[in-house]
């Protein structure tokens, strides 16, 4: 009876001193902060006071509101933020002006407490006077070369149209754009205003860097109606039909050719990249040389070195670049010290890095791609094996290494269409001038045929603009192929593998064979980027025909 009674009140124990806990689990939280009150509500008129109130449904951290939190008119004196429970308070220093509207527009910085969910955009306006403004203004922002969005750029808006403000006066509205690009001023007084985009690196609101990238129009554009109040759109979705500022930002290309600090990625191999194109390159020793080979981009802004034999010293050059020089001093490699995971460093590269490319293709030859210029030799052995249900033909022949720069070494074999091939070269066969060999070289693969790959027929029709263009054809990120013509032209695409293609043209109007930048002092914008407005779809043999009819950007 008495271990009855014990267990009774060892029971009555612990259920008295159990820990009730939040059930562990679920779906994790991926919403950012919402919304749940604002004192005084935005839109309000007559404020007068130096406080507000804006308070969340969780727990939140504002992240850099220097910089995230954009306030138009500016003010010279930043306002006090300061975080109570859910609620944001923000105290003005500085005196408001009358009869004014003021925006804020809060950029990614706003996010919830556990999870770091980021509130892209949040807008908050009021004004000192009877009327609050209701005009708008919409675009996107673009990069001039790549035609992505350009994210979390600064977008100004000034009421004049003079050459010089962006560079010494402080914009009248200011916002910043979303990833994809696009932008909104809303609240914003009716009238024409001068559109000024920056990539400002030091916050300060002014174009005063030469590295800023910047975007500018060569008009000013009105503002207009904001759409009505009962509209589902949200304030970061306003409708796509509103009407749009479209922009491209470019960085400021520099007319001297200025070399950067040259990188050393590995021993033997340096790079040398300057500011602009670079037309007439040398390089004199001063002291010791060290023959090398020489590598120009087809940029013209990156030059290249691979030494012939190993640097022991540091040794000193004279850099002649279309007139401009500098003395540069190159000093032995100096491996980068890593670590595994149980503390000991990792040993340096021993062997010749060896990529085969084309493997299977039936049209490109199979080839030996080199992270270093390889050393000449009379005859190295290639053995081809032929597969055949359970035979194997074996073939052995021989490549040359000619005294040249080599770093991709075609081999001269034909394959036949869907066999089944092993190719074999012994270890040790290549030597790098760097002083490293191969290792065995081994790739299996399944040649193509012909019905394995499409073709595309580009009609391309020139307006009488007199400029040249330069057409590349993309397979996601990869240049496929570059043309360049000035006058109406048919274009073939052949042996194309399946997929999904892309069409870029660049309006070279200075027939340089390149894109060129623009110049805001100069009043020059970057030469305009064409995208051909459909995907291009290439299927097993299959021909396909196109017509791109290049638009007149001049108007």
């Amino acid at each position: 009876m008495k271990r009855v009674i014990l267990f009774i009140l060892a029971g009555f124990l612990l259920g008295a001193c159990a820990k009730i806990v939040t059930p562990v689990g679920g779906p994790k939280d991926e919403l950012p902060p919402k919304l749940s009150k604002e004192q005084p509500a935005s839109g309000s008129v007559r404020f007068n006071d130096r406080v507000i109130k804006i308070t969340f449904d969780e727990f939140f951290t504002l992240n850099n509101p220097t910089e995230n939190v954009l306030i138009s008119p500016p003010m010279e004196t930043p306002p006090e933020y300061s975080i109570q429970n859910k609620s944001l308070i923000i105290k003005f220093k500085d005196s408001l002006r009358p009869n004014t509207t003021y925006n804020m527009v809060f950029s990614n910085c706003i996010q919830d407490f556990h999870e770091s969910n980021k509130l892209n955009y949040y807008h908050y306006s009021f004004s000192t006077g009877d009327e609050i403004d209701t005009f708008m203004l919409a675009g996107s922002v673009k990069d001039a070369q790549t035609l992505a969005g350009c994210d979390n750029y600064y977008v100004f808006l000034y009421d004049r149209d003079v050459d010089s403000l962006p560079l010494t006066t402080l914009p009248m509205y200011v916002t910043k754009t979303q990833p994809s690009g696009r932008f909104t001023f809303q609240n914003i007084r009716s009238g024409e205003y001068k559109v000024f985009v920056l990539k400002d690196l030091n916050a300060n609101l002014l174009y005063d860097l030469p590295n800023e990238s910047i975007a500018y129009a060569d008009r000013m554009f009105a503002s207009f109606p904001a759409p009505p109040k009962d509209t589902n759109a949200r304030r970061s979705q306003l409708p796509d039909s509103l009407p749009q500022v479209m922009l491209y930002a470019f960085e400021a290309s520099d007319s001297i050719p200025t070399l950067l600090h040259y990188e050393n990625p590995a021993a033997g191999h340096y790079v040398f990249p300057y500011k602009a194109p670079v037309e007439q390159f040398s390089a004199t020793a001063i002291g010791r040389d060290v023959p090398h080979f020489e590598i120009i981009s087809k940029t013209l802004d990156t030059v290249t070195w691979y030494l012939k034999e190993p640097l022991t010293d540091t040794l000193s050059y004279l850099f002649s670049a279309d007139g401009h020089t500098d003395t540069v001093s190159i000093t032995p490699y100096k491996p980068k010290k890593t670590q595994t995971r149980g503390g000991r460093t990792t040993a340096a590269a021993t062997l010749l890095p060896v990529t085969p490319l084309n493997q299977g293709h039936r049209f490109k030859p199979l080839t030996l791609a080199f992270n270093y210029p390889i050393k000449p030799t009379d005859s190295i052995d290639v053995m081809v094996i032929s597969h055949q249900k359970n035979l194997k033909d074996t073939t052995l022949f021989r490549v040359i290494v000619p005294d040249t720069l080599v770093m991709r070494l075609p081999l001269p074999f034909v394959f036949e269409d869907k066999k089944n091939y092993t190719v074999l070269i012994a270890d040790s066969v290549f030597v790098g001038y760097n002083g490293l060999y191969n290792d065995s070289i081994k790739c299996s693969f399944v040649t193509q045929s012909e019905k394995d790959y499409g073709s595309l027929t580009m009609n391309y029709v020139v307006p009488g603009t007199g400029f040249q263009y330069i057409a590349r054809l993309w397979s996601g990120k990869q240049m496929v192929q570059e043309d360049i013509f000035s006058e109406s032209k048919q274009i073939q695409y052949k042996y194309l593998t399946p997929g999904d293609f892309s069409i870029t043209l660049i309006e070279d109007r200075n027939h340089n064979g390149r894109w060129d930048a623009g110049d805001y002092r100069e009043k020059q914008q970057p030469e305009n980027v064409i995208q051909y407005p459909k995907s291009i779809h290439i299927r097993g043999f299959w021909e396909n025909e196109e017509s791109f009819e290049i638009p007149d950007t001049r108007e």
